[in-house]
């Protein structure tokens, strides 16, 4: 009951910053599209290109991440459909932080830590979004080993 009652509000969380994320998405469209005239065609395709690519990387981590929780709910987590969407959370997770490595380097910044070269700047934040997205890969290998663990115990009881 208690696990029910967590895993429905996370579900409700997750719901809420989807649609904070949708709306971030459209956002950003809106304001590619808006300055057109400053950019030029070129740069406002790839505006709008890399921000479908980072908006709807977070989008569909949080919706696998639905899924995995659908499965918590029918107390059934270690399936190996779960495998397949720690993994795809781990390579959404890691194009996001390529996407931000990618848009934020040219810009030279000289706040807070950042590893500066001569063409642009990177935020130690990329190094956030590599340990998640090893930490997702990470999972997806312990639910390996926890059903091949639990495929053998089956197989002995």
């Amino acid at each position: 009951m208690k696990y029910t009652k967590r895993v429905n509000f996370l579900k409700g969380l997750l719901n809420i910053i989807g649609v904070f994320i949708l709306l971030l998405l459209m956002l950003s469209i809106l304001n590619c599209i808006l300055f057109f005239h400053d950019k030029g065609a070129k740069n406002t395709i790839l505006s709008i290109i890399f921000s479908l690519i980072f908006f709807g990387g977070y989008f569909m981590t949080i919706f696998t991440l639905r899924k995995i929780l659908n499965s918590i709910l029918e107390k059934n987590p270690f399936i190996p459909e779960n495998i397949i969407c720690l993994r795809k959370i781990g390579y959404y997770i890691l194009s996001i932080g390529l996407i931000d490595a990618i848009v934020n380097y040219p810009k030279p910044n000289n706040t807070g830590f950042i590893l500066i070269t001569s063409h642009g700047s990177l935020k130690p934040i990329i190094f956030l979004y590599i340990s998640l997205s090893l930490l997702a890969f990470i999972l997806a290998d312990v639910f390996k080993m926890a059903i091949d663990i639990k495929e053998e115990n089956d197989l002995t009881i």
